[in-house]
């Protein structure tokens, strides 16, 4: 898979994961492309299924959901594979975003549980009649994760290449590969974070 089609699969991953969409539901979605994959009018018939349960009341709903789900669906198959025509190619990519969807999905929840596990109560020490009393200490602000979400500002396109500044405490200007980004210089974006270094410096983010 070329890098255009593997940053295709990213960008739906990402949308699905952002507006709640259930993984089971790309599932089957990807198993009716497989099914008609050597059908000439498969992504025209692809399109026009996730259109019909996406607006259809009565289509397999198995929760209030469903139909929320098809429709997000819909809606990132109309945003990200309106040029794309072969239909292995579309199951590649759906495919591979089935698959990160779950990695996305468990890896952010991972760092918050770690986050949530209970720690060894600390206990301060009385002070002596000698001693002054401490201070408390400011608590620190929380450190970013890979998985949040951060602002940043385009400062630079170049190709498959942006440029950004990262609105963080340590203002990292970072770049990032993206083919066709929609995105201006100067526009004001979010995007995930990818990689964080032991002292809290983001090193990687991606759309």
């Amino acid at each position: 898979m070329d890098k255009k089609h593997w940053s295709i699969a990213h960008d739906i991953a990402f949308d699905l994961v952002d507006w709640g969409t259930d993984p089971n539901e790309l599932g089957k979605v990807v198993a009716f492309v497989r099914r008609y994959q050597n059908d000439s009018e498969a992504k025209n018939r692809l399109l026009s299924l996730v259109q019909r349960l996406g607006n259809t009341r009565n289509a397999l709903i198995r929760s209030r959901q469903t139909q929320r789900y098809y429709q997000n669906i819909q809606e990132a198959c109309d945003k990200h594979l309106y040029d794309i025509s072969d239909t292995g190619d579309i199951l590649m990519i759906l495919g591979w975003s089935l698959r990160l969807m779950r990695y996305y999905r468990v890896e952010p929840e991972r760092a918050v549980e770690e986050q949530r596990r209970p720690q060894a109560p600390q206990q301060t020490p009385e002070p002596t009649p000698m001693q002054t009393p401490q201070q408390p200490k400011k608590p620190e602000k929380p450190k970013i994760r890979v998985g949040d979400r951060v602002n940043a500002t385009i400062l630079k396109k170049d190709g498959f290449k942006v440029t950004v500044q990262l609105q963080t405490d340590n203002n990292e200007e970072l770049i990032f590969e993206h083919p066709y980004y929609p995105g201006l210089v100067g526009a004001k974006i979010k995007l995930r974070v990818q990689g964080v270094s032991e002292n809290g410096v983001v090193t990687k983010v991606i759309p």
